[in-house]
């Protein structure tokens, strides 16, 4: 299989298994797929036939020899994630945990930074964390552990409070409570 990319921006253009040609299995050429293109500006690389790379492109990219020109394709390496967890309770089945709206009670939230192997990640991370609604015992926590810990305390409103929690090269996660009448 070629998969063909477009010099100095290493855009990907197409790929292509192999073409039975008078009996025999063979690779296409530039000139074959592309007739009426400047391929000066073109380059391909050979890897070994799947249809994954064609199938699931956002999932790959191009490993680049010293010159920063494409020699194989691999895997994207995916990012660290966040996930949050309260020890608040959903008593009405919503999806949401819920706290009373009386402007003190408190609901645990944990989060954990695991790697796409789903393994604690050890490095010093800073995690910034808002709150649409109540107040956050931190607003930011730096951890080498992949865990850390904070306090939401509930509001006087009765209204629905999201905390974000945020870090450098990760997506962000939330989790959505629910401050009910006491």
């Amino acid at each position: 299989m070629i998969i063909i990319y477009e010099k100095g921006t290493n855009k990907f253009l197409g790929a292509t298994t192999q073409v039975f040609d008078n009996g025999t299995w063979r690779e296409a050429t530039l000139e074959e797929l592309y007739p009426n293109a400047d391929r000066s500006k073109m380059g391909f690389v050979t890897v070994k036939d799947s249809i994954k790379y064609v199938m699931a492109w956002n999932e790959w990219e191009f490993k680049l020899d010293s010159k920063g020109v494409p020699v194989d394709v691999v895997r994207k390496s995916q990012p660290d994630r966040l996930n949050l967890e309260t020890d608040a309770k959903d008593t009405d089945g919503d999806g949401m945990p819920e706290l009373p709206a009386d402007g003190k009670s408190k609901a645990t939230i944990n989060i954990d930074i695991k790697n796409p192997k789903g393994n604690l990640v050890k490095d010093e991370t800073t995690i910034l964390i808002s709150t649409t609604a109540g107040a956050l015992s931190d607003r930011r926590i730096t951890t080498k552990t992949g865990k850390a810990k904070l306090t939401l305390t509930a509001s006087h409103e009765t209204v629905t409070a999201t905390v974000t929690a945020k870090a450098e090269g990760m997506a962000e996660a939330s989790l959505t409570f629910e401050f009910m009448p006491s």
